[in-house]
């Protein structure tokens, strides 16, 4: 474009140095965007692998299974032997005892036996032999552990029974627990 004067204009938009102000924040969006990117790129790396989900034992009342929790437990101490043991209730059809199995997520007890019997009782059976427990009856669970230490009082016990429902369908279930030995006296330990 021209000018009255036969002399051509040119309009010059100086960029010249960025301000530091402009400066700052351009470099933390940079910061910003590559924070979220490494971030979304962990995520994506720490997902475990698609396989099929492992069976995990559930609360009778969460599974909707027979078997509830009978409220009784009991212990016995003979030297370095301890048995533990918990009460089952059926409420409903008849339950065949298939299994039963000692979670011990802390260790601190070497499982020697399992039974379908009360703390003590002799002719307790041995729990890798079938049990019926009919409607409205209660069954106890027991097993015996060897103490591989002489006052376990912070080790939990979870006791999980393998039994088929009174409608036929296999199950697997937490049915009871001592959340940890504190309760049970052990001579010799304080508490």
């Amino acid at each position: 474009m021209g000018d009255p004067n036969g002399t051509e204009r040119v309009d010059v938009i100086d960029f010249g140095r960025p301000s530091p102000r402009r400066r700052t924040g351009v470099t933390a969006v940079v910061v910003l965007v590559v924070a979220v990117v490494i971030g979304v790129g962990y995520q994506l790396l720490d997902q475990p692998e698609k396989t099929s989900p492992t069976p995990q034992p559930s609360t009778s009342s969460a599974a909707g299974g027979p078997l509830e929790t009978g409220g009784g437990r009991c212990w016995s101490q003979d030297g370095n032997r301890l048995q533990l043991g918990v009460q089952v209730r059926n409420p409903a059809g008849e339950a065949v005892l298939q299994g039963l199995q000692v979670d011990l997520p802390l260790g601190g007890l070497r499982q020697i036996s399992a039974a379908w019997g009360d703390c003590g009782e002799p002719s307790a059976q041995d729990a890798t032999t079938e049990l019926r427990v009919g409607p409205g009856a209660t069954a106890w669970l027991s097993a015996t552990f060897e103490l591989l230490e002489k006052c376990p009082a912070p080790y939990p016990v979870r006791f999980i029974v393998a039994y088929l429902d009174g409608a036929g369908i296999a199950r697997q279930d937490l049915i009871g627990s001592f959340p940890d030995l504190g309760g049970v006296p052990f001579p010799g330990c304080s508490g």
